[in-house]
């Protein structure tokens, strides 16, 4: 092996054990507050059945997966070698914590995509420091929702229904609660859940609030993406070729 490789993979090998010794530092530490993550590395594990032990053992690997992949990501959109991200995040307190939030925020979601837009996030604020306290709102956000909230979003950022003819525009200003359950007809029963979700993270709005409707009986909610709720959409959609 010529010098060249061995020196890569020395690098390389250095990079993996760095970053699962912070992801696994830190799924010990969800696992400190979440037993679910914890008990197969807590002090319970010896008491617990094996077959249990062993689900919780698959939970929390699927989980530092996650973190590694997020990470990995963000590597990527930073343009540095992992090991040299993270000794980056290390200097830097603020972006430390972006790291935590983001790590936590993968770890906890199934969502492929949800990951690689909060990697991004991360990898954004090592590259522009000066970003940092917005990417912290993004990673925020993004660890609100799931997939019920992205289809709502994804419906939300198509173009809106057809108005009768007597109202004062051609278009609905926004979606109508009727027009969303056509598109998502399983989500009766949770709608307002998303729709709550969805506000509380600053990702919607309803733009019928002081419009007249046509008659009484309208509905009078119009549910519109925000600005941040387009962005974090785009973030969703951007999974490169290259993202795990």
């Amino acid at each position: 092996m010529s010098d060249e490789n061995q020196t890569t993979d020395q690098s390389t090998s250095a990079s993996e054990t760095s970053i699962k010794a912070v992801t696994g530092a830190l799924v010990g530490a969800v696992g400190a507050v979440n037993p679910i993550a914890g008990i197969a590395v807590g002090v319970a594990k010896e008491f617990a059945d094996p077959y249990v032990v062993r689900a919780f053992d698959k939970i929390r690997s699927v989980r530092e997966q996650r973190a590694i992949n997020a990470l990995s990501v963000g590597s990527n959109e930073a343009e540095l070698p992992l090991d040299r991200m993270v000794h980056t995040i290390e200097t830097n307190p603020e972006l430390l914590n972006l790291m935590s939030e983001t790590v936590q925020a993968a770890m906890q979601t199934p969502l492929a995509s949800k990951i690689v837009a909060l990697g991004k996030c991360l990898g954004r604020g090592v590259r522009d420091e000066t970003t940092v306290d917005a990417e912290f709102i993004y990673v925020r956000g993004l660890a609100e929702i799931e997939a019920p909230e992205v289809k709502v979003m994804e419906v939300l950022d198509q173009p809106t229904k057809p108005a009768p003819q007597d109202y004062a525009q051609p278009s609905w200003p926004g979606w109508r609660r009727p027009e969303i359950l056509d598109d998502l007809p399983g989500f009766t029963a949770t709608l307002d859940a998303s729709l709550a979700r969805l506000t509380a993270a600053g990702m919607i709005k309803d733009d019928g609030i002081g419009r007249l409707p046509p008659d009484e009986d309208s509905e009078k909610e119009m549910w519109i993406l925000t600005d941040f709720g387009k962005r974090c959409l785009s973030l969703l959609r951007a999974v490169s070729p290259s993202s795990p």
